[in-house]
């Protein structure tokens, strides 16, 4: 009759237990048959940005309604600095003792409440990442908390405070967790074992062969598995506190470990043989944005390197994948197993983001993805090392039988010419040395003939491919000078003084835009051209052609007091100055001219026709980048010819 009496009031908690779970805030049901069970679709959480809330306050009828019910398995709430309050209810008919775990390494503090089994006060137990991995209860790589609760229900709480809000949330029986924590520790133990036995294996072949990419090779496997460890919590369940000293600096670990993984790609694939522009951008954005991901890092400010991290990590693998297709169309065969490697090490980072952002579930696989790509990732370098030595002692043994070959063959002949060319060499060298010194003067006469016409990087280019495609140049700056009433002035000198005062004034022009990096374009009658920004492209072209023109215009008025004082004219200059894009290249197959085309040399030419004598005039598109530079005075719109109504400025 008793055991009856038992069985019937076990029948009736449960059901009582039952239908409180169908009633009310959404309970948790711990069953045996279900030793492990994610509980984040009943979950309940509040925001707290400020991490300003007290446990008096969200327990308080003022926020009884603000609790925002969880849909997720997995409790994701994304990249965000802040604490988030999490109740949850929980109702136990077993025996069993039950454990909470909270499965994330990346939470820096937790704080778990529960309800005293007597006086029903809540007590809290601290833990996170922030804590010396000695003050844990249970030495895991996530944090664990008992469930004290015994036959019946009760509510939780537990703060939440990181920089990445992703905390799946689990119960387990003691004997369900020590099963299978005992398998992940397994199968980290076959991971790291690998990790060893590839770094002594590569470390030996190194000191064998003296080849650094064996060298690079372990230092990159080292920090990777380190950067693993990190995020897993793995530092801290193998090495205890003695490492505690990395928990708030995991962003700068994976952006050392990046650093390592490019400087290992550089050496392994050539890619300042193969891809030069390729290896360009790894050194001037690659490098520096790691830099500052670190400096990030180190500074506390780990919410934006862990941002920028995830954003240039994925940018970084997508980038190392196509350098390894563009490297194997250059003829390196051993990139075909660099390509697979990174594909395999991208699909596991990929699923592990993805995982992140609660795209794809998280389960053993979508958390142990890197783990997996990684290991993947081992085998195949190991292969683009062998085979590059494969092909590189390859090629050695060739050009040492061809050398070979050719010193056998040679030796010979060398012989049978050396009396010959003993006779011969004393008569040539005297005729060679004469010869050369004549070419030697013609060499350099043509060139200083070809660079006095073209810039020198189009004279270089016609003379590397006998011709010189035009280019497109974004933001020139056009310089127009003329002199006003230069016919009057014309009729009253003889050609030869004409010719002789113009040279006078377009000699000193040249001289001062040449201070200045400006090209001289042409000149037609007494108008002269020059443009800054080309054909080497500058972000200081605007600023520099304006000191040009100045100078200019103080040349112009120092000669005028000099032909003053002799009665003779004046000369009176006008200078217009535009910014904007053209087309520069050469005119012509003979007698070639360096020139330039575009709308802007147009307004360039109108600013100098639509100013006055003796001053500067510029258009709002040059004022625009040197107005903090110099004073003007601002005309208003002023038409031009066939341009409409353009901006002003004369130089004050």
């Amino acid at each position: 009759m008793l055991h009856k009496s038992k069985y019937f009031f076990s029948i009736l908690f449960q059901l009582i237990a039952v239908i409180n779970f169908l009633h009310g805030q959404e309970k948790v049901l711990l069953d045996e048959s279900k030793p492990y069970q994610r509980i984040g679709k009943s979950v309940y959480y509040l925001k707290d940005p400020k991490k300003e809330f007290q446990f008096s306050d969200i327990t308080g009828k003022a926020f009884e309604n603000k609790y925002i019910k969880s849909e997720q398995d997995a409790n994701n709430l994304g990249n965000i600095d802040m604490a988030v309050w999490n109740k949850f209810t929980i109702t136990n008919p077993t025996r069993k003792k039950w454990l909470l775990a909270v499965e994330s390494y990346s939470i820096d503090v937790i704080e778990f409440y529960y309800p005293d089994s007597l006086t029903g006060e809540y007590r809290m137990v601290r833990s996170g990442r922030h804590l010396p991995f000695s003050s844990r209860k249970y030495k895991t790589n996530v944090f664990v908390f008992d469930l004290p609760l015994s036959q019946g229900t009760a509510t939780f709480y537990l703060k939440v405070e990181s920089f990445y809000m992703q905390y799946p949330l689990s119960v387990y029986t003691e004997e369900e967790f020590v099963k299978q924590s005992h398998r992940k520790d397994l199968l980290t133990g076959v991971y790291y074992g690998l990790v060893v036995v590839f770094m002594l294996y590569n470390l030996f072949v190194f000191f064998s062969v003296r080849d650094k990419s064996y060298l690079y090779y372990v230092v990159y496997i080292f920090f990777n598995a380190l950067l693993i460890a990190q995020l897993k919590g793995l530092t801290a369940e193998l090495f205890g506190d003695s490492l505690h000293f990395f928990w708030p600096y995991s962003p700068a670990i994976i952006a050392v470990t990046s650093i390592f993984s490019f400087i290992f790609t550089r050496h392994i694939l050539g890619t300042k043989r193969y891809t030069p522009r390729w290896d360009k951008i790894i050194t001037r954005f690659f490098f520096p944005n790691y830099i500052l991901i670190i400096i990030l890092s180190i500074m506390g400010k780990n919410l934006y390197a862990s941002l920028l991290n995830q954003f240039s990590g994925m940018l970084a693998l997508i980038f190392l994948f196509t350098i390894g297709i563009s490297v194997y169309r250059k003829g390196f065969k051993p990139a075909r197993f660099y390509i697979i490697a990174t594909f395999f090490y991208f699909l596991g980072v990929l699923i592990y983001v993805l995982k992140g952002f609660n795209v794809l579930p998280f389960n053993d696989f979508t958390n142990n993805a890197i783990e997996v790509g990684s290991t993947l990732q081992m085998v195949m370098f190991a292969f683009v090392i062998g085979d590059r030595l494969k092909i590189f002692k390859k090629e050695k043994e060739n050009a040492q039988s061809k050398l070979v070959a050719s010193l056998q063959a040679n030796e010979k002949l060398i012989l049978e010419q050396k009396q010959v060319l003993e006779i011969k060499v004393t008569e040539r060298t005297q005729e060679l040395q004469s010869t050369l010194q004549d070419l030697t003067k013609e060499k350099k006469r043509s060139d200083e003939l070809l660079l006095n016409i073209l810039p020198y990087e189009t004279a270089e280019e016609l003379k590397e491919k006998g011709k010189s495609e035009p280019k497109f140049f974004d933001s020139v700056t056009i310089l127009f000078t003329d002199f006003k009433d230069f016919t009057r002035i014309s009729e009253k000198l003889s050609p030869e003084e004409l010719v002789s005062e113009i040279d006078y004034c377009f000699r000193e022009f040249d001289r001062i835009i040449n201070l200045y990096d400006i090209e001289k374009i042409k000149t037609i009658g007494d108008s002269y051209m020059a443009a800054g920004g080309l054909p080497v492209p500058n972000q200081t072209h605007a600023k520099d052609v304006v000191k040009a023109a100045i100078a200019i215009q103080q040349f112009i008025n120092q000669y005028n007091q000099e032909r003053s004082i002799t009665n003779k004219a004046l000369f009176e200059i006008r200078i217009g100055i535009h910014t904007g894009s053209v087309v520069a290249g050469i005119v012509g197959s003979t007698k070639f001219a360096y020139d330039i085309w575009g709308d802007a040399v147009n307004t360039a030419s109108r600013m100098e026709s639509s100013g006055e004598p003796g001053k500067i005039n510029i258009s709002g598109t040059t004022y625009e980048l040197v107005k903090d530079e110099f004073t003007f005075v601002y005309r208003g719109k002023i038409v031009a010819k066939n341009k409409g109504e353009i901006d002003m400025y004369f130089l004050k």
